[in-house]
């Protein structure tokens, strides 16, 4: 199974390949404004390994939550490439990629980030026997109303929540590294969907993204 995976939903920009042999390449790189860079980036490497768009059987998007700028263009490149090519497409959450680093850490992860006025997008996974299920979607949750903290770990990249919340929730429990979204962590997942021919459609191939004048969440369909 040959696929291509990116996520650019935050500062760090993600790229990963990878085809039955094993990874083929795998970029992460935390540069501001470096969504802009991406179709670059993905030349270069494609380039390198002497392979194009077509070579794929899936192409594989971090759906956010993040950044409005980042995700519209990583979803622009991922509708284009599909149109052009007939490629189908995975889109999965970019925080399950964050809980999928942390599996060996807790049972119950929580991945947070903020969303401004007050609210932070939260997803919820519990790992049962290696493996990671989401419970339920992601969602905006108000910081002062933020519930099933016991026995959680909670995961973020946004380094000013890790020293906020524990002043409201003393008992929370905070992973104490940056953790970024990565395309590498969703090939595993993706490579189910594909098995199962569980392909988003292009026509609810949206992300979760704040409004810039609104700050508030757009949902998917």
């Amino acid at each position: 199974m040959k696929l291509l995976a990116l996520d650019s939903s935050c500062e760090n920009i993600s790229l990963c390949a990878a085809n039955a042999d094993g990874i083929l390449f795998n970029l992460n790189r935390r540069i501001r404004f470096g969504a802009s860079q991406l179709i670059v980036y993905m030349q270069k490497y494609l380039k390198k390994i002497n392979k194009k768009i077509n070579y794929f059987d899936a192409l594989v998007v971090g759906s956010g939550p993040g950044s409005f700028t980042g995700l519209r263009i990583s979803f622009s490149l991922i509708k284009a490439f599909s149109l052009a090519t007939g490629i189908p497409v995975v889109s999965l959450s970019s925080f399950l990629s964050c809980a999928e680093q942390l599996k060996s850490k807790s049972h119950y992860i929580s991945v947070v980030t903020d969303a401004r006025k007050d609210l932070l997008y939260r997803a919820d996974f519990k790992i049962k026997n290696g493996l990671v299920k989401a419970k339920g979607r992601t969602r905006l949750v108000s910081l002062d109303k933020i519930e099933n903290i016991s026995d959680t770990l909670f995961v973020t990249y946004d380094k000013h929540l890790r020293k906020q919340l524990p002043k409201l929730y003393p008992d929370i429990e905070f992973y104490p590294k940056d953790i970024y979204p990565k395309a590498y962590y969703l090939l595993a997942f993706a490579g189910e969907r594909v098995k199962k021919k569980k392909f988003t459609s292009l026509d609810k191939l949206l992300p979760l993204y704040i409004h810039p004048k609104t700050c508030q969440i757009r949902k998917r369909g």
